[in-house]
Order: structure tokens, then sequence, then C-alpha cells
């Protein structure tokens, strides 16, 4: 059986930062499998590492059918899969009776469902030692007016990744959820948009860095990584104020 990691949502920004830091650390590893719903850009990507397996895998995870095919390559091949990287999500700002069908469907569908699915589709072909990293995000510790839909999907992430972490314990494998604030990625680009000033008052974080060291503090047992003396300091903040005064505060960046 083949060693494995598994990225998910690995078609740009944060996805493709993860799979150049797994391969770095872990240069050992027989497979790569990059997920995403974009194929054409999973083969440009996978051509960069000549000197790799890295597998492309074509899946929309806010459809159903979609997992079937990864469902029937994982029962065949019955991989050993060391590290996933449970990283694909959508995001959508704006006031919720603004808000399209299709963008809080979407949102629903891939931070939720599919990512929930995804990771109990897998589970089974994990070990002691292994270990997963959930993208979350610094949305999930407190409700984030114009960000409604998204902020409660990543609630939900939140709250998952940790209940998940304490009953895996006893397997020796680790959940670490990475909750990430502003980065310049296609969801977020940096000056761009129609709230581009307000998100500009917020630090952006280095991607390069932020995947590096997850993959270490997941390695070691870590249970959540929020990078970022800014965003560590919202944290601490959030758990001390209530909610509702939380919220009168972030709203002025969305």
């Amino acid at each position: 059986m083949a060693d494995i990691a598994v990225i998910t949502g690995a078609s740009s920004g944060l996805g493709v930062k993860f799979l150049e830091a797994v391969v770095n650390r872990y240069p050992q590893m027989d497979e790569y499998w990059i997920l995403a719903r974009r194929k054409e850009r999973l083969d440009k990507l996978a051509k960069k590492y000549e000197n790799k397996k890295v597998v492309a895998i074509e899946i929309d995870l806010s459809h159903e059918s979609s997992y079937d095919g990864l469902i029937k390559k994982l029962e065949n091949e019955k991989p050993k899969i060391k590290v996933l990287i449970n990283n694909a999500g959508y995001e959508k700002s704006g006031k919720f009776a603004d808000m399209g069908q299709e963008d809080i469907l979407s949102m629903i569908s891939v931070n939720i469902r599919g990512m929930t699915l995804l990771q109990r589709i897998i589970l089974p072909y994990m070990q002691k030692g292994s270990y997963t990293i959930i993208t979350c995000s610094v949305s999930s510790f407190v409700p984030v007016p114009n960000q409604t839909v998204y902020s409660a999907t990543k609630k939900y992430v939140y709250y998952f990744g940790k209940a998940l972490r304490e009953e895996l314990l006893d397997k020796d494998i680790n959940v670490l959820l990475l909750c990430p604030g502003n980065m310049d990625t296609e969801m977020n680009p940096k000056g761009q948009g129609r709230q581009s000033q307000k998100i500009n008052k917020l630090p952006f974080l280095d991607m390069s860095e932020i995947t590096a060291n997850a993959l270490e503090k997941a390695e070691k047992g870590k249970g959540i990584y929020t990078p970022g003396v800014f965003y560590k300091f919202y944290r601490v903040v959030s758990k001390i104020f209530p909610s509702a005064w939380m919220m009168k505060v972030v709203k002025n960046f969305y």
C-alpha cells in the first residue's frame, strides 16, 4: 500500500501552497493526490512536480455523484493516507437579503457537506500517526454580519473539527483546525472588489508560512492554529466579550 497525501481545493490559493509545503516536508511520500473541480488547473499544477507522482482528481464537492470516482479509487488501491488537507471552501460576502440562491447553497454544500463527506470517505484509510488539517476561518469565532452564511458554515467546521479530534485521540489520528484571517486568494483578492477598502484594513497573511507551520503543528498533535498576532488576539478577545458587542465591531470590516 502506498503512502498518500491528499489535498482538496488544490487548484488555487491556499491549496496550491499546501501542495508545495507537503512536498517539501514529505518528499518521500509515494503519491500526492490533488482534488478540485477545475481539472485543467490541477493538471497544470501537477506538471510543476515532474519528479513526484502528483495525481490530479476532478471532484466537485457540491455534487454527491462527484464522489463516486474517489470512492472507487480508494476501494481499488486501498492506500495509507498519511496526510489529509481538507481545504476546499467557498466564500461570498454581502448582505444576506442581496445574496443569490446559488451562492448560499454553494457555501453550505462545499463548506459543510463537502468537507464532512470527504472526511468520512477518507477516514477509513488513515492510520496511527496520520493527521488531518481542516481549513476553518477566524470568521468562526463570532457571527459576522455581511458574512452571515459563510461565518455560520465555518462555525460548523470549527465544532466538527474539535469534536472529531476528540473522537480520534485513541486512534492516534490528529485533527488540526487551521483558522486563518485575510489571505490574498481568488475568493479574497487583495486590493480588489467592492469591499477592498474594508478588507485592506486587516493584515494579510503569508500563505507559504501558514501552510508550513500548519503541517508542523499537526504533526506535533496540536488542535488549533490561528496564524498572525492580530488574529490570535482577535480569537482571545472573541472569547471574552459578548458576541452581540463583537458583531458591532467586526461588521465595520465587511
